[in-house]
């Protein structure tokens, strides 16, 4: 072989190990995550929203609330949306709560921090995206 056939081989081979790494990163952010969905991008400004999706080859229905945390326990957050409605969410050890993009456990939540929601069907939430004050 040639030693521009070489170089030819070691390309091929060089970016089929990329591809396969990359695979494998995608797939174990995705079992980091617990193959939750990520949080749906809705434009405007809402509070409460209820919608019909499909993931894992099943129909779901995603709850979002979105509002100001009123009152924070390590198994509930109550969040208070832009109209006055409060609204109780459960917490479970599985939720993947973050606050200003870092992982942390539910006593990190506090009262007046913004937050996001995400329930998938019903009760406990799954995602729990937060921003402090």
């Amino acid at each position: 072989m040639t030693a521009g056939g070489d170089k030819h081989l070691y390309m091929r081979t060089f970016t089929a190990v990329l591809a396969v790494a990359f695979v494998l990163a995608v797939a174990a952010a995705a079992l980091a995550a617990g193959g939750v969905p990520g949080f749906p991008r809705l434009a405007g400004n809402w509070s409460h929203a209820e919608i019909n999706v499909t993931f894992r080859h099943a129909p779901h229905t995603l709850i979002l609330d979105r509002g100001r945390i009123v009152q924070a326990a390590p198994a509930q957050i109550t969040i208070r949306h832009p109209d006055g409605t409060s609204v109780p969410i459960q917490i479970v050890r599985r939720t993947i709560i973050t606050l200003d993009g870092f992982r942390v456990l539910p006593r990190a939540l506090q009262r007046g921090d913004k937050v996001e929601t995400m329930q998938v069907d019903q009760p406990p939430a799954v995602r729990v995206r937060a921003t402090t004050g």
